[in-house]
């Protein structure tokens, strides 16, 4: 099953927030489309605090987030990040089961 990878961290300052959030698009479309084992990455926003925010990236296994997090390439990816915001701890959960709605056959 998926592993969730959530960072947490705060904008320095809240006039980054528009550049800080364009900065993570670019690095998360560059990290998705060319890291093995990543399934998507996502950019929470505090909907009552606005300097804080969750990256949430999920993996087919921890094993595949560990192995980039070594990769030389991974200081290099996300290390543009640091000017805009500063991380406040990472944690990892794992899928423990899933339901999803069932399609209907009429489209609804």
């Amino acid at each position: 099953m998926a592993t969730y990878v959530l960072v947490f961290g705060r904008l320095h300052r809240l006039e980054d927030k528009e550049v800080f959030e364009a900065t993570f698009e670019q690095v998360s479309r560059t990290v998705v489309n060319s890291t093995r084992g990543i399934i998507r990455d996502e950019l929470i926003q505090d909907s009552k605090d606005p300097y804080s925010y969750i990256m949430l990236s999920v993996w087919e296994d921890e094993n595949a987030w560990a192995t980039w997090q070594r990769a030389a390439i991974h200081e290099t990816q996300v290390g543009v990040m640091q000017q805009y915001w500063r991380g406040q701890g990472v944690k990892i959960y794992t899928t423990a089961f899933r339901v999803e709605k069932a399609l209907s056959h009429t489209g609804l």
